[in-house]
């Protein structure tokens, strides 16, 4: 398969599997998958397939930044949340993004490390503020979503992969990283989870992906610390083990009071 052929197609099926799960088993299980680099992984290997490997291993700090951006924008929208319209906090949780993108790589410029000290205790966070509380919960019967719901998503999240893929070489390095992390499968979920099920049920969407969002950030880490050092496939593969073994606590955590 050519690497135009798998971005149209790896895509838009993991963004259909995670929006299936969401609706299978709840918000919260849909935010951890969506919290998984399921694009931006997909655009860090075509970045070392088509621009090398020390372009793409750089471009995992800039990633790194902008986990930390896609952070501010899950604590914007937890405050905001419960406090405003569902618009007003999706406008302000973007622009929780923009400004600290701009901040992280434009003017602080962390780098590897100090953005990784930066980003935990920021997810942490989120957790902490998305916990449920009594009144929040989901509603037992989900509305059925319009049907224009999963293509907008297959449509947006594949036009990411291909936008941030084919402007590499134009953007550089960190400018791609940055971008890659963008949450084009999580903040869907967000939307549709506030408007058809209310705040209580796109706050588990949030929570579940700042959870999963700690897998993103080992999977980063691992890509700058071995991709150029090993074999490319064994460095993507421990990468996404690494970043799989980050979520599953919060998978098993989330199932054990059902099994009770």
């Amino acid at each position: 398969m050519s690497l135009i052929a798998a971005k149209i197609v790896v895509t838009p099926t993991l963004m259909w599997a995670v929006s299936a799960a969401a609706r299978r088993w709840g918000s919260l299980v849909g935010g951890l998958l969506s919290g998984l680099p399921l694009t931006s992984a997909p655009i860090s290997i075509y970045l070392a397939a088509e621009q090398g490997e020390r372009f793409a291993a750089d471009a995992a700090i800039g990633s790194v930044e902008g986990l930390g951006a896609v952070t501010v924008s899950y604590l914007v929208y937890a405050v905001a949340a419960p406090r405003t319209g569902g618009l007003a906090a999706a406008l302000l949780a973007l622009a929780g993004f923009v400004l600290g993108g701009a901040l992280l790589h434009g003017v602080i410029q962390p780098g590897l490390w100090l953005a990784t000290a930066i980003d935990l205790p920021a997810m942490a966070l989120v957790v902490a503020l998305c916990r449920p509380v009594a009144g929040t919960e989901s509603p037992a019967r989900r509305a059925r979503p319009p049907r224009w719901d999963m293509p907008a998503r297959l449509a947006a999240a594949t036009a990411l992969v291909l936008m941030v893929s084919g402007l590499a070489p134009h953007l550089g390095s960190g400018l791609s990283g940055v971008l890659a992390p963008i949450p084009i499968i999580s903040w869907p979920l967000i939307v549709f989870a506030r408007a058809q099920d209310g705040v209580g049920a796109a706050l588990e969407v949030v929570r579940g992906s700042a959870q999963g969002a700690f897998g993103v950030l080992a999977f980063y880490v691992c890509v700058h610390l071995l991709l150029g050092r090993i074999d490319p496939v064994a460095a993507y593969a421990a990468a996404i083990a690494v970043s799989a073994a980050c979520v599953l606590p919060w998978l098993v955590a989330r199932r054990r009071p059902l099994s009770a």
